[in-house]
C-alpha cells in the first residue's frame, strides 16, 4: 500500500472517530427532560388525584420504580403498574387509595434513548374537600353565628328601649285605676339580653383574630362602647332612671350605626339613617310586647286595655313611617334595584318588606276592631301575630347585618397589611384567582374574563367564595367577608412551614372550580433576586421552552408545545423585563434552588418562577384574568 493510501486511511479513520465521538457525546446528553407534571410540582390540588401523570421532551421507558408516592412521614402509596402514553413521551401510574390532605413527594425513574437511567422527585400537596349548599351566584355572605349574636342584640335593645316608651302610656292608666295589676318592668332583662348577644360577638371577633382586636380593631372598639352602654343603661334603670338608661340605649345605637353598611357607603349620614331606623323599629317592637303583656294582664279591664291599645297604635303608626322611609333609602344606597332577587342581600331586604307590610296590615286590623268595640280577645289575636311578624323582622335586619351586599364597592376594603406579601395566582376553571397573603391576614381578588369591548364599562359581576387552610395537620374554615367587587378578605395567621389554602370559587356566567395552593411561611423579600435573574436570563442568548397555555383550568389543556426565541424578545414580552415587580418574594428550595413570586396587583397578574442554582428560570407560571401559561425551559447539557 502506497504511502498517499495509508495517510488517506488514516485520515479518514481520525474523521470517523471524530464523527462518532461528537454524535456518542451528543446522545450521551441528550437525557430526557420532565416539562410538566400532573399534579404540578410544587403546588396544591383541591382533590385527591387518582393518578400520577409525567411528560417528557421524547420517548422513555418507565424504570423499575417508575414512580413512587410518599407522604410526609416517609409512608409509600400503593401505585398500579406505569403505563406509557402519548407515543411513549408520558408515563402514568394510578393510585390505589386516594391520598388525604397533606404534602406528598414523587420519586420517578424512567430511562432515555440512550439507556441511561435519569431519576428525580418533587413535591406537590392535597387540600381540603369543601362542601357548602352556596349556588355559586352570590357574592354576599352571611354569618349566621353573626345572626343570631345580632339577634339577640336587637330583640334586647327593642324590649329595654321599647318597655320604657310604652311604660309612660300604662302608668297614665295605673293613675286613673290604682287597682290594676302592676307589670314588672321587661328593661332590664331585655338589657341582659343586648349584653349577651354582645358578649358572642366579642368572642367571635377574638376567636377569629386575637383578643388584642377588642380594642385595636375598629368593630372591636364599637363592641366595647356598646357594652358600656348596656351596662350604663341597666345600672340607671334599676336606679329608676328611665330617661337616662333612654339615653344610654341610644349611645349603643348609634355605635350600631357607625358599623353599619349605609355608613360605609354615605359616611355620617349613613349611620345616622341606621340609628333613626333601629330607634323606630326597637321602640315599635319593644312598646308592642309590652303592649301584649298588659293586654292579658287586663283582660278584664276593657277601658284600660283600649286606652293602652289607642296609645300603641298612634305610637306604631309613626314607628311605622320612620321605618318604611329610613329602610327604602338605606336600601337605595346599598344596593340596586336589579340585584333585590338575584342576590341573598336583595332577596333578604324583599322579606324584611313583605314582614313589615304584613305586620303594618294586621296593626291597621287591629286599629279597626277597637274602633268597632270587637271582643278584647279578637284584639289580643291580632296584637299576638303583630308580636310574631315583628320579631322576624328582627331576625331578618340581624341576617341583613351580617351579610355584605352585593358587588357594593363602597364594602370596606381589607386592611394594610403588615410585612411582606406573598402574592399567588391561579385559575378556578374560567374564574382568574388572585391571593395575597400577609402577617395574620389573607386577601382573595376574583376575576373573570371581558365579554364585550375591552373599553366598555364591564357590568356587575356576582360572586362567591368558600375558604379553609390546612394548618399543622389541623383544618379551619376561613371566616371570608366582603371588601368590594371580587374581593374577599379573613382574618389568617399563618403558622411556621407550609399551610394548605383551599377555596371553592363560582361566578355567575362562568366555569368556576375548586383550587388549592401552598402557602410557605415565613416569606422574605426577592427584590435583589429579581434583578440578577432577569440579567442570568439576558446573557443566555437564547432560550428553549414548552409552553401550554389554557384559558379554562377545568377542561384538559392543550398539548405542550416547544419554541425557541432569543432572550431578548422572551424577556421583553415579560412583565418583569426591567427587572422590578410591585411585589417579589423569595422562596427557598432544595439543593440551592430557590423560588420567585412576583404579583402585579393592578394588572391581576402573578408569576411564579423557579431558579436552578445558576439562578436559571426552570419553569414559569403566569396567571391573569383570562389565562394560565406554564412554561419549562431546557438547558444545553441539562439532565
Amino acid at each position: 500500500m502506497s504511502l498517499f493510501l495509508r495517510l488517506l486511511q488514516s485520515i479518514t479513520l481520525v474523521l470517523v472517530a471524530g464523527v462518532l465521538a461528537v454524535l456518542g457525546a451528543g446522545i450521551a446528553n441528550a437525557h430526557p427532560t420532565l416539562l410538566f407534571t400532573e399534579p404540578g410540582s410544587e403546588t396544591a390540588v383541591s382533590e385527591p388525584p387518582q393518578t400520577i401523570t409525567l411528560i417528557f421532551n421524547e420517548q422513555v421507558t418507565p424504570g423499575t420504580d417508575a414512580i413512587k408516592v410518599l407522604d410526609d412521614t416517609g409512608r409509600e402509596s400503593l401505585m398500579d403498574a406505569a403505563e406509557s402514553t402519548k407515543g411513549g413521551r408520558a408515563i402514568t401510574s394510578r393510585l390505589s387509595d386516594a391520598p388525604s390532605p397533606g404534602t406528598y413527594t414523587v420519586r420517578w425513574q424512567v430511562i432515555g434513548a440512550d439507556g441511561d437511567l435519569v431519576e428525580e422527585d418533587f413535591r406537590f400537596a392535597v387540600g381540603l374537600a369543601l362542601t357548602d349548599s352556596s349556588d355559586g351566584n352570590d357574592s354576599s355572605s352571611t354569618s349566621w353565628t353573626e345572626t343570631v349574636l345580632r339577634w339577640l342584640l336587637f330583640v334586647g335593645l327593642a324590649i329595654a328601649l321599647g318597655t320604657i316608651v310604652a311604660e309612660r302610656s300604662t302608668s297614665v292608666a295605673y293613675a286613673e285605676n290604682p287597682s290594676l295589676k302592676r307589670l314588672r318592668t321587661w328593661s332590664p332583662a331585655g338589657t341582659c339580653i343586648g349584653l349577651v348577644g354582645v358578649a358572642g360577638l366579642m368572642v367571635s371577633i377574638a376567636a377569629s383574630s386575637n383578643v388584642a382586636a377588642l380594642w385595636q380593631e375598629r368593630v372591636g372598639i364599637i363592641l366595647l362602647v356598646e357594652t358600656g352602654g348596656l351596662v350604663l343603661a341597666l345600672a340607671l334603670k334599676t336606679a329608676a332612671r328611665p330617661r337616662l338608661a333612654s339615653a344610654a340605649l341610644l349611645l349603643v345605637i348609634a355605635a350600631e350605626g357607625l358599623r353599619s353598611h349605609a355608613n360605609v357607603v354615605a359616611p355620617g349620614w349613613g349611620a345616622f339613617l341606621t340609628a333613626v331606623h333601629l330607634v323606630a323599629a326597637a321602640i315599635w317592637v319593644g312598646a308592642l310586647l309590652h303592649t301584649v303583656r298588659t293586654v292579658f294582664a287586663w283582660r278584664g279591664e276593657h277601658a284600660a286595655v283600649r286606652w293602652v291599645m289607642a296609645g300603641y297604635t298612634q305610637l306604631a303608626l309613626w314607628t311605622f313611617i320612620v321605618v318604611v322611609t329610613t329602610g327604602t333609602i338605606s336600601a337605595l344606597l346599598l344596593i340596586p334595584i336589579t340585584a333585590m332577587f338575584s342576590t341573598t342581600y336583595g332577596q333578604l331586604l324583599t322579606i324584611k318588606l313583605l314582614f313589615v307590610i304584613a305586620a303594618s296590615g294586621v296593626a291597621i286590623s287591629a286599629r279597626r276592631t277597637m274602633r268597632r268595640n270587637d271582643p278584647v280577645g279578637k284584639l289580643r289575636n291580632r296584637i299576638r301575630i303583630e308580636s310574631i311578624l315583628l320579631i322576624s323582622v328582627l331576625a331578618i335586619s340581624a341576617a341583613l347585618v351580617s351579610t355584605a351586599p352585593a358587588n357594593s364597592p363602597a364594602q370596606p376594603g381589607p386592611p394594610a397589611a403588615i410585612g411582606p406579601v406573598l402574592p399567588l395566582g391561579t385559575l378556578a376553571g374560567q374564574i382568574g384567582v388572585s391571593v395575597a397573603a400577609s402577617e395574620g391576614q389573607l386577601v382573595v381578588r376574583l376575576s373573570t374574563p371581558r365579554r364585550d369591548d375591552y373599553y366598555a364599562q364591564e357590568p356587575d359581576q356576582e360572586y362567591s367564595l368558600i375558604g379553609a387552610v390546612r394548618m399543622g395537620g389541623v383544618n379551619t374554615a376561613l371566616s371570608l367577608r366582603g371588601c368590594g367587587s371580587g374581593c374577599f378578605v379573613a382574618v389568617t395567621d399563618w403558622p411556621l412551614g407550609e399551610s394548605v389554602l383551599t377555596l371553592e370559587v363560582a361566578a355567575a356566567g362562568w366555569r368556576g372550580g375548586t383550587v388549592s395552593l401552598l402557602i410557605p411561611w415565613p416569606i422574605e423579600s426577592g427584590d435583589n433576586e429579581l434583578a440578577r435573574v432577569v440579567a442570568t436570563t439576558r446573557a443566555q442568548k437564547d432560550l428553549t421552552f414548552y409552553e401550554s397555555v389554557t384559558s379554562d383550568a377545568a377542561s384538559i389543556g392543550p398539548e405542550p408545545q416547544q419554541l425557541s426565541l432569543s432572550s431578548e424578545f422572551f424577556l421583553a414580552q415579560e412583565p418583569y423585563a426591567d427587572g422590578t415587580a410591585p411585589v417579589a418574594v423569595r422562596l427557598p428550595g432544595e439543593d440551592g434552588q430557590f423560588r420567585l413570586v412576583l404579583g402585579y396587583p393592578a394588572a391581576g397578574m402573578n408569576v411564579l418562577l423557579s431558579l436552578d442554582q445558576a439562578g436559571r428560570i426552570t419553569d414559569e407560571t403566569l396567571s391573569d384574568a383570562k389565562h394560565l401559561i406554564t412554561r419549562k425551559f431546557v438547558y444545553p447539557g441539562d439532565r
